[in-house]
């Protein structure tokens, strides 16, 4: 009895810990797929999870063995990934900048690869010099460094996650999100919203009328028409029924076109849920503003260029730290707390 519980007892933490953080897991994503805190309880559970799995791998010599080498492979892995990453953003960013218009959204892989060269650069000197005032700068950026590093890694697993989630949510209308006119038609980009799209409308086909599509986008200031016009267009012209078509042409924002297609589908007396379309990188934000406006609706995203990706990943990411207060205010009293840490403890020598 008492070798049983000797076994037993080390795993109860980590066996509780997977009941508890996957119990509120599935609240979560029961209660609302969209919300970033489903990434973070991710996060947790996974930690729980790699624990047991530890635990499990002591019991035998053969299944520590495999978990060692398990280990090893992994650690080599994430060593060499944390190495090449830098490298790789800057020449993703080299790439984006030759290839789209200079701006500061499309030069953030280039931007994020040089910071993370440029870190050891600063932390070495500032480490070198044993006083508060160095002492509390290397620990700050360190502290804010691992913030960015657990938001992104919750905001990444929120991507998937949910990406495979919204694949199968129920739709009566499927809203596409406009992008900018290229000579007055319709861009690559937007060609594979709106093939996106269409395809969603014939995979929710099954149960009666087919899903209205909502070409949505008003009229820019280097825009001949409405983009929603245009896009509408197009899908007659890829053989969509036109009264399967209900035009928004005024939205000139994404919460614009989130509204605004709301309401026109209320008007036609069409009730939610609503699938949104858009891109890949910008699903998880359009998500959380449907869910902030109080919309029912999920997104799901159209394939983007590999070179445009991390760029406007990381734009994404950046905009929905932005919109969580919270997530800033703890990471600032984080940052701030280290650093008056090791400003009193350095003082003290």
């Amino acid at each position: 009895m008492d070798l049983m519980t000797d076994a037993v007892a080390p795993a109860l933490p980590a066996v509780t810990g997977v009941l508890l953080w996957g119990g509120l897991l599935a609240w979560s994503l029961k209660r609302d797929p969209r919300s970033l805190r489903n990434g973070f309880l991710v996060i947790v559970l996974a930690h729980y999870v790699l624990g047991l799995g530890v635990l499990a791998a002591t019991a035998s010599s053969t299944l520590e063995t495999v978990g060692d080498i398990v280990t090893l492979v992994v650690t080599i892995a994430v060593a060499l990934g944390l190495l090449t990453l830098p490298l790789l953003l800057v020449g993703n960013g080299v790439v984006m900048m030759r290839r789209e218009r200079r701006s500061l959204g499309n030069a953030l892989s280039l931007l994020t690869g040089l910071a993370l060269l440029g870190l050891p650069v600063v932390l070495v000197p500032l480490l070198r010099h044993e006083n508060p005032w160095t002492g509390s700068a290397a620990v700050a950026l360190l502290t804010a460094q691992a913030c960015i590093s657990a938001c992104f890694l919750a905001f990444a697993a929120h991507t998937v996650l949910y990406a495979r989630i919204a694949r199968r949510a129920p739709a009566r209308a499927v809203v596409v999100l406009g992008s900018g006119l290229v000579r007055g038609g319709v861009s690559p980009l937007l060609a594979a919203r709106l093939e996106r799209a269409v395809t969603a409308a014939e995979e929710r086909d099954g149960a009666g009328r087919r899903p209205v599509l909502v070409p949505s986008g008003g009229q820019g200031r280097d825009e001949p028409r409405p983009e929603g016009q245009v896009m509408a267009e197009w899908l007659r012209g890829r053989g969509v029924d036109a009264d399967d078509i209900l035009v928004e042409d005024r939205a000139r924002t994404t919460r614009e076109n989130l509204l605004l297609s709301a309401r026109l589908l209320e008007r036609h007396g069409v009730p939610a849920p609503y699938l949104v379309v858009t891109n890949d990188y910008h699903a998880p934000r359009a998500a959380e503003l449907a869910r902030r406006l109080g919309i029912d609706a999920q997104a799901i995203g159209a394939p983007t260029a590999w070179y445009f990706w991390p760029s406007a990943y990381l734009r994404e990411f950046a905009a929905v730290m932005l919109e969580h207060r919270l997530l800033l205010g703890l990471s600032g009293i984080a940052i701030a707390g280290m650093a008056s840490l090791t400003w009193l403890s350095l003082s003290a020598r």
